[in-house]
């Protein structure tokens, strides 16, 4: 299996020190794809002032690392304009380079995309039923 984790599940993973998490899908063989783009996201959201109390910047380097060690980083040339949010639109492309099974994701925009090429939305919590029934 596939997955692309957008930034919103790091951070929020982050947030709730869950990222266990992540090691134990990349552990038990679950392929975690990523980009320079993800990877920059990811630690410019950790970082902003407002997420300090939750996430301490030592920890912020710690999730980059964690980044690195995890996911298999793909370089991203050409990126469609699926949704409306052009921020966004780089992890369509990442899920097409991956051939990634699921892009997993809390924005609302990302999920009503459905599927796109041979990617399915999915929220967290699906993730993890699907993981429960593995």
């Amino acid at each position: 299996m596939i997955l692309v984790l957008d930034c919103n599940i790091w951070v929020s993973l982050a947030i709730n020190r869950r990222l266990d998490l992540i090691v134990q899908m990349s552990e038990s063989g679950i392929r975690i794809a990523s980009c320079e783009a993800l990877k920059a996201e990811i630690t410019d959201v950790l970082a902003r002032p407002k997420l300090r109390k939750f996430v301490p910047p030592a920890s912020v380097s710690k999730v980059a690392k964690l980044h690195d060690l995890i996911t298999k980083r793909y370089k991203l040339t050409d990126i469609p304009k699926v949704v409306a949010d052009s921020k966004d639109n780089y992890l369509f492309a990442l899920c097409i380079k991956s051939r990634a099974d699921y892009l997993v994701s809390g924005d609302k925009i990302v999920l009503q995309t459905g599927t796109y090429g041979q990617t399915k939305m999915i929220t967290l919590k699906e993730l993890q039923g699907l993981l429960n029934s593995i």
